[in-house]
């Protein structure tokens, strides 16, 4: 399983801050987001269009496998960046976040990769309250091809990937029967869900 961290955006709603440098319970989300993957994953693969900012974080961590990739597809979103990731190594399977999750679980991944391999699904994707979270999903090496399909066609919702696809959701009985937490879903999009996660960490 490869790990795939997604930090491309543009940030507006944080006023261009980066996400990913944000500190939750003292270090930088992309810190604990590489320090959880390293524990699953023997890759990993930071997908950002402007390295720079992320550079000392990344130099802190030259022990892992860790390998920076830009778009393809510049500035497309999330598809994109799966996209550019799995044009990036013949990995099977890859587990994908946005760098604005601070709670990511690499044994929630491992659980939804083994089912992934199981039932011979094209993605597993976490259901939390209801919502279905794309990012921190497992997704086979297949998807890419109707990633690149979709973003030649201009259409880049990531949820519009999940229509070709099989796959499966696991929601938070399946998790808890496991014993596996239901937090890492969380993310954040704005200075005052910063505020709050901050505020309320477990």
């Amino acid at each position: 399983m490869t790990g795939v961290i997604l930090a491309g955006g543009l940030n507006r709603r944080m006023g261009g801050k980066p996400k990913a440098l944000l500190p939750v319970q003292g270090e930088a989300i992309l810190l604990k987001q590489l320090k959880e993957m390293s524990l699953g994953c023997e890759q990993i693969i930071v997908v950002t269009n402007d390295r720079e900012p992320l550079q000392p974080i990344l130099d802190m961590v030259k022990g892992m496998n860790v390998q920076c990739v830009s778009d393809i597809y510049i500035q497309k979103g999330p598809l994109s960046g799966i996209h550019a990731a799995m044009k990036m190594t013949n990995a099977s399977h890859f587990w994908v976040v946005g760098c604005d999750m601070p709670f990511i679980s690499v044994d929630a991944a491992k659980v939804m990769a083994e089912l992934c391999r199981e039932l011979n699904m094209d993605a597993v994707i976490p259901k939390i309250e209801g919502r279905l979270h794309p990012l921190h999903g497992i997704y086979a090496r297949e998807v890419g091809p109707e990633a690149e399909l979709l973003l030649r066609q201009n259409n880049y919702r990531l949820m519009g990937l999940l229509e070709y696809l099989d796959w499966q959701s696991v929601d938070e009985d399946y998790l808890v029967q496991r014993g596996l937490r239901t937090n890492f879903a969380t993310n954040i999009n704005t200075p005052e869900e910063y505020e709050e996660v901050s505020g309320n960490v477990t």
